[in-house]
């Protein structure tokens, strides 16, 4: 855990946490609220008994003495922010725990200043804590203001997704697509992909995708495959899907990408 400020009047508190097992707080732990914001992968949470599947670009606020823990996760990354309601400059309504998700460009800006608030503070003046509060509260505001909001899935819904996204992550390099995995979970495609993108922000085949595209950046680097062979590895039979695919997600084609980032 990294802490903003070690003061004792100081309750604002930031933690970067990879391990999901982590992700807990128990009822009457404390009685300061809790910002979850998920920065990459999935994770699903269950908050006093209901579950919420996060995925990047999502926040939850949670309420004083709200238990919760995190029950599984893929690829998973997220800022735990610990803080008492002093610390931030605006109200704090609460009508249930929601599932915010930030615009793509707030986003960036909330990342950048979680980044900076985990850094050790040099100084402890009363000048720096005023300056931390108030970047935290611009955190805080730009979740808030989300127009995106969801309430929690269903424990039942939830486990589909999970079930869904593991076979994902288990079955990417294979020939198959959401009618498939569907079809192995025994659902309608049209069903499961809705409930997919309900739980996360993401349709099923564009988890596919990502998934896809992400072991192929692993092989561009460490191997010296052509840009068929690592099509062929990850799922793709057509390499100019691959390659449109690529292209379309970083900005530049694989064989350019491989250049880059050994030059």
């Amino acid at each position: 855990m990294t802490a903003l400020d070690s003061t004792r009047d100081e309750r604002l508190r930031l933690e970067y946490l990879e391990d999901v097992g982590r992700c807990v707080r128990t009822r009457d732990s404390d009685d300061c609220y809790e910002l979850i914001a998920c920065v990459r992968g999935t994770v699903e949470i269950e908050i006093d008994g209901g579950r919420a599947c996060l995925a990047e670009r999502d926040a939850a606020l949670l309420a004083p003495n709200q238990s919760y823990r995190g029950v599984s996760g893929t690829a998973s990354a997220l800022w735990i922010a610990r803080f008492d309601a002093a610390e931030v400059d605006i109200g704090l309504p609460f009508a249930g725990t929601r599932i915010h998700r930030i615009g793509p460009e707030r986003y960036e800006a909330v990342r950048a200043v979680l980044r900076l608030l985990s850094q050790p503070a040099i100084h402890r003046s009363a000048y720096r804590r005023l300056v931390r509060r108030r970047h935290f509260t611009a955190v805080v505001a730009s979740v808030l203001e989300s127009s995106d909001i969801r309430e929690f899935v269903s424990v039942p819904a939830s486990a589909l997704v999970r079930e869904a996204l593991e076979i994902v992550d288990r079955c990417y390099a294979q020939s198959i697509g959401p009618a498939q995995i569907a079809r192995e979970l025994r659902r309608h495609p049209a069903y499961l992909t809705n409930l997919v993108r309900e739980a996360t922000g993401k349709s099923l085949g564009t988890w596919l995708i990502e998934r896809r595209l992400a072991a192929a950046r692993v092989l561009l680097c460490t191997t010296g495959d052509s840009v068929g062979e690592i099509a062929a590895a990850v799922g793709y039979a057509d390499v100019s899907h691959f390659a449109r695919y690529f292209t379309r997600r970083y900005g530049t084609p694989p064989a350019r990408w491989r250049r880059l980032r050994s030059t």
